[in-house]
């Protein structure tokens, strides 16, 4: 097995392992991958994407890629052929975290990888000193959940997402991650400017698939109050939407804001012909996780987010 860097291929050198990884996503997460996988291929080409590969006579049989974000490090995919699936993924991610923290200014790194079960990379993390957190990946079935009850949240306004509203939409973000444990797995939650950032790439990049604007709003005071909640949504792949955000200004949760808002996304979609609607939760975050399954929320899939701080 040989360990080369990601630069050194060209994106033909990927086309079977991305292909195979493409079927992973929609086997696993009902999600159409085409597109981040186009972008992946942009980005080899171009020899602009840090990463490793893993070779087996000459075969790609694995690959990992990583950016940087100012201070932070970002480990933005790994994926190993199945029939390599054991050693590979440990030596890709170990060579990843090593330079990543041999960089200088990085002082943080973080890692979501949804196509892994729990336990299964948790060794190397925990190795380099990452904490682990429980994070869920969960389903609702459109054709078997009859359509949720509106809820009266008087006098509560909803209007539909308006990006005149984003540095409004992104001081709610990080109100509502203020000491929740969500700020500890994205520290894009715990200042504006990060907060701006995680909001334009869900709206223009698809990491999280296509911004569904239909079923993406914004909850106000009343006529003349603040901004105190909003969903976004995206759709990542045929008929299966996909709810990116939602949150409320600590305040008003527990007042029914934030199950109104998940109602009109699901509904948004139904309407729109959609089969299913999924998110992902952090466990520990047990209130949202109730909601969701008296909404008709099932788990597909548990995987784990790791984080590195440098002490």
């Amino acid at each position: 097995m040989e360990i080369l860097d990601l630069r050194q291929l060209r994106a033909h050198d990927l086309e079977p392992l991305l292909q195979e990884e493409t079927r992973v996503w929609r086997e696993q997460l009902r999600w159409d991958y085409r597109n981040s996988a186009d972008l992946i291929r942009r980005f080899v080409d171009a020899r602009s994407l840090p990463g490793y590969v893993a070779l087996d006579d000459g075969r790609t049989v694995g690959y990992s890629f990583f950016v940087y974000e100012d201070y932070k490090g970002l480990i933005g995919n790994l994926f190993v052929s199945r029939p390599y699936c054991g050693a590979t993924e440990g030596r890709l991610l170990t060579h990843v975290i090593e330079t990543m923290q041999g960089t200088p200014g990085i002082r943080r790194i973080e890692a979501q990888l949804m196509t892994f079960w729990p336990g299964a990379l948790e060794p190397v993390f925990r190795q380099e000193q990452f904490e682990a957190y429980s994070r869920l990946f969960m389903l609702l079935e459109l054709a078997s959940a009859p359509p949720l009850p509106a809820r009266d949240a008087a006098p509560i306004q909803f209007l539909p997402w308006d990006e005149r509203y984003s540095d409004a939409a992104a001081e709610l973000i990080v109100r509502a991650y203020h000491h929740h444990v969500d700020s500890q797995v994205n520290d894009q939650y715990c200042s504006q400017v990060g907060a701006l950032r995680f909001l334009h790439n869900i709206i223009h990049y698809p990491g999280c698939g296509s911004f569904h604007r239909a079923g993406s709003s914004l909850a106000f005071q009343g006529q003349a109050g603040g901004l105190c909640g909003l969903v976004l949504t995206s759709v990542v792949g045929p008929g299966v939407g996909h709810v990116t955000q939602v949150c409320v200004t600590p305040e008003f949760q527990g007042t029914g804001v934030g199950y109104e808002l998940m109602r009109r996304g699901i509904e948004s979609f139904r309407e729109s012909g959609f089969t299913s609607v999924s998110l992902t939760v952090t466990a520990a975050n047990r209130h949202a996780v109730r909601l969701y399954e008296r909404m008709g929320f099932g788990t597909l899939k548990e995987f784990s987010a790791f984080v590195w701080n440098r002490l």
